[in-house]
C-alpha cells in the first residue's frame, strides 16, 4: 500500500449485506429482537469481509495490516449532505486500526445510520498518512482534515462543525511540512450528486464514538 495515497470501496449496500446473510432488510422492523439481532451480527460479518475483499481484489492490499490508517465513510452518488457553507457527502473522518474501528462503528451507530437511510450505498477511503521524523502524522492528518471540512463545509463560528457522525477535532500535533494529498476525499469529484439530504429536528442519529 502506498503511503499518503487514498483507496476507494465504492457502493457498499447494508441491504446487499443483509441479502448476503440471508435476511431481508426492508421488512428489519417486523423481525422480533432475536432476529434483528442476528441480522446485525451476519450483516456486520458480510460488510466487513467485502471491504475486506474490494481492498485486497481492487488495490493489492490487506486493510487488516493497517494500524495506523485514515479512513472516510460518506455517501455514494446521487445523494450528498447540505452543511452550513456547502454541500458533501462526507459523513466521517476516523483514524486508527482500520479494520477495528470501522467493525466498532458497524456494530455501535453506523448500522443504525444506514438503516435510517435504507437503499443508499456508501462509500470508503482509506490511506496510510506518512511523514519523516513524526510518530503520530496519523492522527494530525485527521485533524487536518476535519479543519479542512469546517472551513469549507461544516462552519466555524462559536461551534466547529464536523462531517455529522463526527463530534470532535481529532489531535493537532503540530507537525509542519507535507503536502495536501489528504484533500482528497474530502473534494467533489466525478459526477455532481443530484440529491441534497439534511437531517430534521426528529432525527436520531448519534456521532460515531471518536475515542481510540
Amino acid at each position: 500500500m502506498k503511503k499518503n495515497h487514498w483507496y476507494a470501496v465504492k457502493g457498499q449496500s447494508l441491504a446487499v449485506y443483509a441479502r448476503r446473510a440471508g435476511f431481508d432488510l426492508a421488512i428489519y422492523d417486523d423481525y422480533d429482537v432475536q432476529v434483528q439481532a442476528e441480522l446485525r451480527k451476519r450483516a456486520v460479518k458480510e460488510a466487513m469481509q467485502a471491504i475486506a475483499s474490494a481492498c485486497w481484489e481492487i488495490h493489492g492490499f490487506d486493510i487488516s495490516a493497517i494500524g495506523q490508517g485514515i479512513y472516510v465513510i460518506s455517501l455514494s452518488n446521487p445523494l450528498s449532505i447540505q452543511y452550513r457553507r456547502g454541500r458533501s457527502q462526507v459523513i466521517y473522518v476516523g483514524r486508527g486500526r482500520v479494520m477495528g474501528r470501522i467493525k466498532s462503528h458497524f456494530e455501535n451507530k453506523l448500522f443504525d445510520f444506514m438503516l435510517g437511510l435504507s437503499g443508499a450505498d456508501f462509500d470508503f477511503h482509506f490511506s496510510q498518512p506518512a511523514l519523516a521524523g513524526t510518530a503520530n502524522y496519523f492522527k494530525h492528518v485527521e485533524h487536518l482534515m476535519l479543519e479542512y471540512f469546517c472551513n469549507h463545509y461544516g462552519g466555524m463560528d462559536d461551534l466547529r462543525r464536523y462531517p455529522i457522525l463526527n463530534k470532535n477535532a481529532g489531535n493537532d500535533k503540530g507537525y509542519a511540512g507535507g503536502t495536501d494529498w489528504w484533500k482528497k476525499p474530502l473534494k467533489a469529484q466525478g459526477k455532481r450528486p443530484t440529491w441534497e439530504l439534511k437531517p430534521t429536528d426528529f432525527s436520531d442519529f448519534k456521532p460515531l464514538d471518536d475515542a481510540q
